[in-house]
């Protein structure tokens, strides 16, 4: 039998390489030993459940105890563990709905908001709700905004769904005001910035893709300058999701050509060649690419 090494992250935590060790056993060719790691995860955990559940109970009974197990599940680590074992004091939902209001502050950015529909079997159903302003933004970053913060604070959630659609906001009552005549505004510019992604969702010295609107964004972050470009080689129009970026110079994996970020995706060998580079800025902490206006 031949083995094989799991690589473990350095900066993983606790959990995450939990995780990876356990996926790593559920590869092994021999069902016996997997079958074997299996029943001693089980008894640890079993074994864990009733020492984590005997010291909650002796612990509430104290004349601060209500005090103690507060505090101590505001400490990040023991609050995962009792969470998995099911010996936090609120119920899932309750946690469900804290998560989702911090979420609702990053997705107030893109002009969006969610509701909880229902909790059932440990599955989160969930409405997202979006106006006029979010009909640009792809649902995969609203849906990865609300992810992010109910996997920090209810880890023993174990799916999300959504409804299929977007629903509108509900409108606020308006004061109803006369039509004006339409003016023509030449001043107006022809492209507009649409908020894509969080700032700190592009690795720095690394890569992006993002796709919105039918449109697939390339996102480069040289030494924390975020540059965007359409995702696509000069040479054929090949994806660069594989590219490599070192020192600002961006690597084709197809064509092994090389293009300066930093000017605008101008090819170093190539001088015909240019990478389609797309305006962007950060607000907020939110990046935001110009892209051009339909007709």
């Amino acid at each position: 039998m031949s083995e094989t090494t799991t690589e473990i992250a350095e900066d993983a935590t606790a959990f995450d390489q939990l995780n990876i060790l356990l996926e790593s056993i559920e590869q092994h060719p021999e069902e016996a030993v997997r079958n074997h790691v299996r029943a001693l995860v089980y008894t640890l955990l079993d074994l864990h459940h009733s020492a984590l559940k005997r010291i909650v109970e002796i612990v509430s009974v104290q004349p601060t105890g209500e005090k103690i197990l507060q505090e101590l599940s505001e400490d990040e680590v023991v609050q995962a563990v009792l969470m998995v074992h099911e010996l936090m004091a609120q119920p899932l939902e309750t946690r469900i709905e804290n998560a989702l209001e911090i979420a609702r502050g990053h997705l107030k950015i893109y002009g969006a908001d969610v509701e909880l529909v229902e909790v059932k079997n440990s599955v989160a159903r969930l409405r997202i709700l979006g106006g006029s302003s979010t009909v640009n933004v792809s649902t995969t970053i609203l849906k990865a905004e609300i992810e992010h913060a109910l996997h920090e604070h209810t880890p023993d959630l174990l799916n999300v769904e959504y409804e299929d659609t977007i629903a509108p906001v509900r409108p606020q009552k308006l004061v109803q005001i006369l039509p004006r005549q339409p003016v023509q505004d030449n001043s107006l510019p022809k492209e507009f910035f649409m908020p894509i992604i969080r700032a700190d969702q592009v690795p720095e010295n690394g890569l992006r893709v993002v796709e919105t609107i039918g449109i697939n964004l390339l996102l480069c972050n040289v030494a924390g300058t975020i540059y965007a470009f359409q995702n696509a080689c000069a040479e054929e129009n090949s994806p660069l999701d594989e590219s490599i970026l070192e020192d600002g110079v961006l690597t084709c994996p197809c064509h092994r050509l090389k293009y300066d970020v930093r000017q605008k995706g101008r090819s170093l060998n190539n001088s015909d060649l240019r990478l389609e580079a797309l305006p962007s800025k950060v607000e907020n902490d939110v990046v935001k690419v110009a892209l051009p206006k339909k007709d």
